[in-house]
């Protein structure tokens, strides 16, 4: 069977699944769902593979070699197939676009809902299948020239477009109801696409009383009507915002964009706001007043001086 048709198969199943309403099969839905579209982008890759073996770029390990005419030729190693970053960087090089932050977005969701379902999770298996529609119907069209709606059958593609119209309209509401809030720091507000209810994982997060001040905020999820705080999320919202960033800062050599702060505890001190987003600490000390560099949160509790100065300062007054 081809790979084409796994990944319809795939998909098709995933869709059943969900429909079937039996909370086991939810997650079996997202598994299907998620599979499908890995191997869409794995038939893809087929395609862009030289006609002597079709197959060579979807294989984790690719060597040179030379032939029997001396030419140097590239072959596959090896029965492992390439993973979700291999796939990533080789459609790079290809010029195959992909809404990788969407993706990446679902395949967190998967991870999360894979190991922590309960009962109060359909519309976090909804959002699932809401956004995975928006790859596979672009993808289908765009990159593998195929009618997405004949592709995978009348009946499943209308599953798809109802879940993907009525998610579209409740999530375009709630945020319109968070976007009401003044929030006071560009990076909070960018934070928010990563907020989650902390019960069921849904992010139909609605802002109910658009009068609220910041950072008191209340939100209140649509999917299981768990009403929390703005203070209960927002380290988790930062974290998600900024991980990524903070990882290749300070693998470059750099510093991370946020830290932990010293007044309330919480990772949510960062640079570019020159405060705390939770609780407003900001730092007494900004430069040293001996040589001017700029300070750190930890370097605060030298009043003023930098760790140098400040052990030349110690050293000078023990002599």
């Amino acid at each position: 069977m081809s790979i084409i048709q796994n990944a319809i198969d795939s998909i098709q199943i995933g869709i059943e699944d969900y429909q079937d309403g039996d909370d086991r099969r939810s997650v079996s839905a997202v598994r299907n769902i998620s599979a499908g579209i890995l191997l869409l982008y794995k038939d893809k890759l087929c395609q862009l593979s030289p006609d002597e073996n079709k197959e060579l770029l979807i294989k984790q390990n690719i060597r040179p070699v030379q032939n029997e005419s001396g030419d140097i030729v590239f072959e596959g190693k090896g029965n492992k197939t390439v993973d979700v970053q291999s796939i990533k960087e080789r459609f790079k090089s290809l010029n195959v676009s992909v809404d990788w932050g969407r993706f990446d977005e679902i395949n967190k969701l998967r991870n999360d809902l894979e190991h922590y379902y309960t009962a109060k999770s359909p519309d976090a298996v909804r959002e699932i299948v809401a956004k995975s529609f928006l790859l596979i119907r672009d993808f289908l069209a765009d990159y593998l020239d195929k009618d997405p709606q004949k592709t995978l059958g009348d009946d499943a593609w209308a599953i798809l477009l109802e879940v993907s119209e009525v998610y579209s309209a409740e999530e375009k509401s709630c945020k319109a109801s968070i976007d009401a809030i003044e929030w006071q720091y560009d990076s909070v507000l960018d934070s928010l696409k990563h907020l989650r209810c902390g019960q069921c994982h849904s992010s139909l997060i609605q802002a109910p009383n658009n009068e609220d001040c910041y950072p008191r905020i209340t939100f209140h999820c649509k999917s299981c009507n768990f009403d929390f705080f703005f203070d209960d999320v927002v380290e988790q919202c930062i974290d998600d915002s900024l991980a990524g960033e903070a990882h290749y800062a300070i693998k470059d050599g750099g510093e991370s964009p946020y830290e932990n702060c010293p007044e309330c505890n919480q990772s949510t001190f960062i640079h570019s706001e020159k405060c705390c987003v939770s609780c407003g600490y900001k730092m007494e000390y900004v430069n040293c007043e001996i040589c001017e560099e700029p300070l750190s949160i930890e370097e605060q509790y030298n009043e003023g001086k930098c760790s140098y100065c400040q052990y030349k300062w110690e050293k000078m007054l023990a002599e």
